[in-house]
C-alpha cells in the first residue's frame, strides 16, 4: 500500500465488468480504509463481499450528494482517517462523482493517493485501433438543446481521436446526430460491455453505424471516433461577420475572439488578428 501518512484520500479504481481486473493494491486499500465513499452503497457492498472484505463503513457519495458530503469527508481526513473513494465502476472523477472532492483535498493540501486500475475510456481507446497519441475525452454529451449542438459542432473539427460515453438507450439518436454533424464516412468504434462476457467492438463509418444500430443494444457504451482529417474551411468574411456580432453584443476583444474560435473551429490567434482590423 502507498506510504501515505495517516489521514488521506485514496482514489481507488474498481473493475468495469470483470472482477479479476481489481488490483491487489486496491483490495489492500479498501481493507484498511476507515471510510469508503461510494456512488451506490448497495453495489459497493456487493463488491466488498465478493472481495471478502467485511464490516466497512460506507457513505453515499454520488452526483446528488457530492457538494454536501465533501466537507464531511474532508473533516474525516483532517481527523486522521483514511478515506477510500470509489464509483460503481472504473476510476472516480472520470464522468463520475469525485472531481469536487479531489479538488477540495488538493486545495486544502491534504494527503492524496491514486490506486490506478480499470478505465473504460482507456480500454476502448487502445482496443479501437484508432490513433492513440493524441485524444480527447468528452464524456457524456448534453441530452438535447443548443448546448448539445454547439458541442457537436466544435467536435466536428477536432483533429484528435474523440471518446464519448453514451447510454445504450440513447445510442441510435446520438449516432444520427454525429453522422449529421461530422463527415458520414468518419470511422467510429462502438465499444460495448468492455471486459464482460458479451464484450463487443463494432467498427465502421458513422453512416454504417446509424444503419447497424437502429434500435438500442444492451450494456455500457463507449464511442471512439476518428479525428477530423481537415479543418473546416471558413472564410475571413464569415469570421469577421461573427466577430462583429460578438463585439456588438458587448464582448471584449479577448472574449469575442474566444467565442468565435470555439464556434467556427478556428484558432484564437486568427480570430484575434481579424478582430483588430474591425472598424
Amino acid at each position: 500500500m502507498s506510504e501515505v501518512a495517516e489521514g488521506a484520500l485514496f482514489i481507488v479504481s474498481t473493475p468495469i465488468g470483470n472482477l479479476s481486473d481489481v488490483s491487489k493494491r486496491a483490495i489492500e486499500t479498501l481493507e484498511t480504509a476507515d471510510l469508503i465513499a461510494c456512488e451506490d452503497t448497495r453495489r459497493t457492498g456487493q463488491l466488498l463481499q465478493l472481495l471478502g472484505i467485511q464490516k466497512k463503513k460506507l457513505i453515499r457519495f454520488d452526483a446528488h450528494t457530492e457538494f454536501k458530503k465533501k466537507s464531511k469527508i474532508v473533516s474525516q481526513i483532517k481527523e486522521g482517517h483514511k478515506v477510500a473513494l470509489v464509483t460503481d465502476a472504473g476510476t472516480p472523477g472520470i464522468s463520475d462523482p469525485g472531481e469536487q472532492l479531489i479538488r477540495e483535498v488538493v486545495d486544502q493540501d491534504l494527503n492524496l493517493s491514486v490506486i490506478p486500475g480499470a478505465s473504460a475510456p482507456l480500454a476502448a481507446l487502445v482496443a479501437s485501433g484508432l490513433p492513440m497519441k493524441r485524444w480527447v475525452m468528452e464524456g457524456f454529451l448534453p441530452r438535447k438543446g443548443k448546448e448539445r449542438q454547439e458541442i457537436l459542432k466544435r467536435l466536428a473539427s477536432e483533429e484528435r481521436t474523440i471518446i464519448i460515453f453514451e447510454s445504450a438507450k440513447r445510442l441510435p439518436e446520438t449516432l444520427v446526430d454525429l453522422c449529421q454533424s461530422f463527415e458520414e464516412e468518419r470511422e467510429i468504434v462502438v465499444a460495448r460491455e468492455l471486459t464482460k462476457i458479451h464484450e463487443e467492438l463494432w467498427r465502421g463509418s458513422l453512416k454504417l453505424a446509424t444503419e447497424h444500430y437502429t434500435s438500442s443494444p444492451k450494456g455500457e457504451i463507449v464511442l471512439v471516433i476518428e479525428g477530423s482529417s481537415h479543418k473546416a474551411s471558413v472564410s475571413d468574411e464569415q469570421i469577421i461577420k461573427a466577430l462583429r456580432k460578438a463585439k456588438d453584443s458587448g464582448l471584449s476583444a479577448r472574449d469575442a475572439s474566444n467565442q468565435v474560435s470555439r464556434d467556427l473551429g478556428i484558432s484564437r490567434g486568427k480570430a484575434y488578428g481579424l478582430y483588430t482590423d474591425l472598424d
